[in-house]
């Protein structure tokens, strides 16, 4: 196994581990959310980001298709807007930066 396969299944064990749902493009999708400590409200649901964040999809999941600046994601009941993307094709995995739209 080549060492891209090698982190394309490490990502896959992490994203079944640790991934929490998201909306995006009408499809509910797997996502690992990374939000900074200072950048958090606690609301009825949990915990939900409050200024930039960073999310990141399996690229396989993605079938093809990449999320563009712009667009809006729902995450915990909220939405939120696209303002970065990273697309390094064949890497396994596509991160985003993402803001509240409603703040």
């Amino acid at each position: 196994m080549g060492f891209f396969s090698e982190v394309k299944s490490a990502l896959r064990e992490i994203f079944s581990e640790f991934s929490q749902p998201v909306i995006w493009r009408g499809r509910v999708m797997n996502a690992i959310i990374a939000e900074g400590q200072e950048a958090v409200e606690l609301e009825s649901g949990g915990v939900v980001p409050d200024s930039p964040f960073n999310m990141k999809f399996l690229e396989s999941e993605l079938d093809g298709e990449y999320p563009h600046i712009g667009e809006v994601v729902e995450y915990n009941g909220r939405l939120f807007r696209i303002h970065w993307v990273s697309v390094r094709v064949k890497r396994g995995q596509v991160e985003i930066t993402l803001k509240p739209i409603d703040k």
